[in-house]
């Protein structure tokens, strides 16, 4: 017993110690707080070698050429079409159609161009890049001709057809992210384990100088042109097209048009360099980028003319008249150059009886979104319009009135559908038409509102209203557009002096109008008078 207590004993001796408890370590040994804790050292991985900030590039002429040279031995040249528009546009319009290329977008060109550039060794380890679908689309494509290994990033929210084509061409498809930053993240860490060439799709030098064979190409085609409108996004199409035909051609004018959804290049030029910008999701999908490209920048800055911001309504408008008067379907991003004649003459008007070239760069839209742009477009145009009509369940030809009256004033049912109301008190018995009407333009359905107003009064609720948007005004140059009597920045209170003042100026020029007492003031009860501006020389 005795031996057995001390065999225990020993093989406890042997046992490593744990040592002391933590409440006697708390007592002796004071834990002091860090007064400072050091930043961990700046992670340059991903930093683009060929878009470096602290030493962007500008892309020359000489570039340019040398890109197209080696494109034309590949890449046959684009048409140039004269819009059948140009009465409506009051100018000559002509469309410079990147979208029959294979993959469907002007991207082609600096696919090919990028990857033929590439050295044996490098395009023995391959290339990734981050996109939003189109370039990567081109990339993969060019990659299986050439037999080079490509790798493309897409966010989580990129389309299905963009990932299923990508895998088609034989291109490593990467799905991550919320944005084109997130995939472009993403796309640096797969680096350091791949090994790869990372090519920026709007930034890239190589890419700048492929895009800027479209300007050589637009003056071979048209050497009268006057002015160039490109889709902005990262800014790389636009550089390179300023670069080539201000040298060609330096009194030409070139306009950037950017959604104002996705406005990196807007920012970058009001803050004197690229930022980091905060992008939503549009009709321009393929604009969406958070950060413009420093090459890009610093190339076109001193080059653009102006740089115009455009409302998704008026890019849905632009793909209305192009898929319906000019018989071309295309996506938002290259509908955004004629999206800026919308607006005309609120915005624009120096381009009227000129000679103007919009770039289409695309027509990569998915069959869904182009059937709800479609419908978008007619209703701020009052094409389609959407009514609520309040009828009694217990007389059935209500409906069959309701019917007929939009039938008799022109309109055309869509679609029709009777939903019973919620039991309220006294609709026990009531039921809503819902219905989706067709008309021929903003003063049909106008004209249809009100009589339905008038002859159903208290029942009709139109859901949307035809309406007009506001166009966005140009931004750049500010110098050349800014009104110093409407400065947003001081707005100034008239007051009742101003118009005391005005009105002995105008009394030298313009008697007084009259007015006169309304002949209905016993149905309105009440006194009734108009002021009749109506009878001045031009009408008001």
């Amino acid at each position: 017993m005795h031996k057995a207590a001390k065999d225990i004993k020993e093989q406890e001796a042997q046992k490593e110690s744990l040592g002391e408890a933590p409440g006697v370590l708390a007592k002796r040994n004071i834990v002091q707080p860090v007064p400072w804790c050091p930043s961990p050292p700046a992670d340059n991985a991903d930093i683009d070698p060929s878009c470096d900030p602290d030493n962007p590039r500008k892309i020359s002429y000489n570039d340019i050429s040398k890109a197209n040279a080696l494109i034309h031995e590949e890449i046959s040249e684009t048409p140039l079409l004269r819009s059948k528009s140009c009465k409506q546009f009051e100018m000559e319009v002509y469309y410079k159609l990147e979208i029959f290329h294979q993959t469907g977008s002007f991207n082609e060109r600096k696919a090919f161009y990028a990857l033929s550039m590439l050295s044996e060794e490098q395009r023995s380890r391959g290339v990734i890049t981050a996109s939003l679908g189109n370039w990567a689309l081109a990339l993969a494509y060019y990659g299986q001709r050439l037999k080079i290994p490509v790798t493309v990033v897409l966010p989580s929210n990129s389309s299905i057809i963009y990932v299923g084509r990508c895998h088609e061409l034989g291109a490593f498809v990467v799905s991550y992210g919320e944005n084109l930053d997130e995939a472009r993240g993403q796309a640096f860490i797969m680096l350091k384990k791949r090994g790869q060439v990372y090519i920026n799709g709007y930034d890239h030098p190589h890419v700048i100088a492929a895009s800027g064979s479209i300007g050589v190409e637009i003056l071979r085609q048209l050497p009268q042109a006057d002015v160039i409108m490109a889709p902005v996004g990262g800014g790389g199409l636009l550089a390179g097209v300023a670069a080539a035909v201000k040298h060609m051609k330096p009194e030409i004018l070139v306009y950037g048009i950017e959604s104002n959804k996705s406005r990196s290049f807007f920012k970058a030029m009001e803050n004197d360099g690229p930022q980091k910008t905060a992008v939503t999701r549009g009709l321009a999908t393929s604009l969406a980028v958070p950060i413009a490209g420093y090459n890009a920048y610093h190339t076109a800055k001193p080059l653009v003319d102006k740089l115009v911001l455009v409302d998704d309504d008026w890019i849905a408008r632009a793909i209305l008249h192009l898929a319906e008067e000019e018989k071309l379907v295309v996506e938002g991003a290259a509908a955004a150059s004629l999206g800026a004649f919308m607006a005309i003459p609120d915005v624009l008007p120096e381009l009227r009886r000129k000679s103007v070239v919009c770039i289409l760069t695309g027509g990569n839209i998915e069959t869904i979104t182009l059937s709800r742009c479609l419908e978008r477009a007619k209703a701020i145009e009052g094409r389609i319009i959407k009514l609520s009509v309040r009828v009694h369940t217990n007389d059935p030809h209500e409906h069959l009135r309701v019917l007929s009256m939009i039938a008799n004033v022109g309109g055309n049912i869509i679609n029709y559908l009777a939903e019973k109301a919620m039991p309220e008190e006294d609709e026990y018995d009531i039921n809503y038409l819902k219905i989706l009407c067709e008309t021929k333009g903003i003063e049909h359905a106008c004209t249809l509102k009100r009589v339905m107003e008038r002859l159903f009064p208290n029942q009709c609720k139109f859901l949307e209203e035809p309406f007009s948007p506001i166009p966005i005004c140009a931004c750049f140059p500010r110098s050349e557009d800014f009104d110093e009597f409407c400065d947003p920045d001081n707005p100034r209170t008239i007051t009742y002096d101003d118009a005391v003042n005005a009105q002995g100026r105008i009394r030298k020029y313009m008697p007084e109008t009259p007015y006169t007492i309304s002949h209905k003031q016993r149905d309105f009860a009440m006194n009734i008078y108009y002021k009749l501006e109506t009878v001045q020389k031009t009408g008001r």
